[in-house]
């Protein structure tokens, strides 16, 4: 995040191998009418220029806005109107993604869609930014990460002062099912793909860290594995109230 500055209407972000992948995405989504991602201007060796896009990202503490029923219902309907967009993108043998292929693929999946990569105004979700975990892959993918994020199922506090019942976080992930439209099947897998993307997470977190990548190394000094693997915990000792509510018509 330290090394992402903005410039009036443009915003100047690292690059990776991805990045010309990512560009032609972003590209696609505003061929298929989706604006609410940046669009690509320029991509040099180390740096990626795209445009700002105008709001309130949902970082932590969640505002009151951020936390309201209208913020989950719009982002839910704005990650489904991105799907739809990038169903359609012409995929290649020389795309490069950040992450590997996940099956069945449906999509190109954002691969981190969280509050915090979401732009607001006011109550509504109005912008989807930093693309650069998408990937090939499932809807539900995305959608159980979603659910993860704005239920939240989480053990920290850092949405807020005041941690939801059980009760509350069941019933925002059946609205972000619903205001999403998901399907049966994927409402079926969506606990075990939630628990998935975690452990996922942690690999990936584990293996970098190892390797000597320094973000990585000071994420498991400052406990975020532990965190997540709190989190799977919750999440599986509540996982047949959880599959019930996202399945219940």
């Amino acid at each position: 995040m330290e090394r992402v500055t903005r410039a009036d209407d443009r915003v100047h972000r690292p690059a990776g191998p991805w990045t010309p992948t990512v560009h032609q995405l972003l590209t696609h989504l505003h061929e298929q009418g989706f604006v609410a991602a940046p669009e690509p201007i320029a991509l040099g060796d180390a740096l990626e220029t795209v445009t700002f896009v105008p709001g309130v990202a949902g970082n932590y503490p969640w505002s009151a806005e951020i936390a309201s029923e209208a913020a989950l219902v719009t982002s839910a309907r704005l990650l489904r109107q991105y799907h739809d967009a990038a169903a359609t993108y012409p995929r290649s043998a020389t795309d490069v993604w950040s992450q590997a292929e996940r099956l069945p693929v449906e999509t190109i999946v954002h691969g981190d869609f969280a509050p915090y990569n979401c732009v607001y105004d006011g109550i509504a979700a109005v912008g989807l930014i930093d693309f650069d975990t998408a990937h090939p892959g499932p809807r539900v993918w995305d959608v159980a990460s979603a659910v993860y994020r704005f239920a939240p199922f989480t053990t920290g506090q850092v949405e807020g002062s005041t941690a939801p019942t059980l009760d509350e976080r069941l019933e925002r992930a059946a609205e972000f099912c619903r205001a999403y439209e998901l399907d049966d099947r994927s409402r079926g897998v969506l606990v075990e793909t939630m628990t998935a993307s975690l452990v996922a997470l942690v690999t990936t977190m584990e293996t970098e860290a190892a390797a000597g990548n320094p973000k990585f190394i000071s994420d498991l000094e400052h406990g975020h594995a532990e965190l997540y693997r709190a989190d799977v915990a919750y999440i599986e000792a509540n996982a047949d109230a959880i599959h019930q509510a996202v399945t219940a018509l």
